[in-house]
């Protein structure tokens, strides 16, 4: 006689236990050192650039603080490898012109290390000046007023004035430190002057051109 048996449910294999890491430091983080790339990424000494903090070897660091003008503005969680290095990038954007000073805190559980303060000097966060033109060779009162920024920090906005008075509001794409243009028709004007300025602005403030004059003959 055959005997049966009731089939048995798979066993189900552990996961081996995988250990936290852990990091060598006996001590407090080896000192950073910090760097810059204004000026570097686009030429530009404008408001929006990168401070890098390295710990180039020796005890490591889990936590990282920066400080600008004394402000706490950046932490960061760290993966401590003792005694290997460790770099922690801050993005900063949108700074007015002026220095900046800046410091590091590096931390563990043994304590906190400073590095030494780096300054940033901004020049350059105003959008670059822009130039204007019109095409009125016949002096009729129908033309176009061309705005060119040739090289520089970008504005975001350009503005056309017309004896003082806002006619014109057009958005720009920032694209620094690459050339930015625009152009605004002008129709059925009478005889008569007309001054126009063109205006850029950025998240920093603004720059006008020149004042141009259009003389309307006919």
């Amino acid at each position: 006689m055959k005997s049966w048996s009731m089939p048995q449910p798979p066993v189900e294999e552990s996961e081996p236990e995988i250990e936290p890491p852990t990091d060598t430091a006996v001590s407090k983080p080896a000192k950073p050192a910090i760097s810059n790339d204004n000026g570097w990424d686009n030429g530009v000494l404008d408001g929006t650039f990168h401070v890098v903090t390295n710990l180039w070897w020796g005890e490591n660091a889990r936590v990282y603080k920066l400080y600008e003008n004394d402000v706490l503005i950046d932490t960061q969680l760290l993966t401590a490898h003792t005694p290997g290095a460790q770099t922690i990038t801050t993005i900063i954007t949108n700074r007015q012109n002026g220095t900046y000073k800046y410091y590091a805190e590096l931390s563990n559980d043994f304590g906190t290390t400073r590095s030494d303060l780096h300054e940033v000097t901004v020049s350059q966060a105003l959008p670059a000046k822009p130039v204007i033109a019109s095409d009125n060779w016949d002096g009729d009162g129908n033309y176009t007023v061309r705005m060119d920024m040739w090289w520089g920090t970008n504005g975001t906005t350009f503005n056309l004035y017309e004896n003082n008075i806002l006619i014109h509001t057009q958005n720009l794409a920032d694209t620094t430190p690459a050339a930015q243009s625009a152009e605004k028709p002008v129709t059925n004007k009478a005889v008569g002057d007309y001054v126009y300025q063109a205006e850029l602005v950025n998240a920093a403030g603004s720059t006008r051109s020149d004042v141009m004059t259009v003389h309307v003959t006919k």
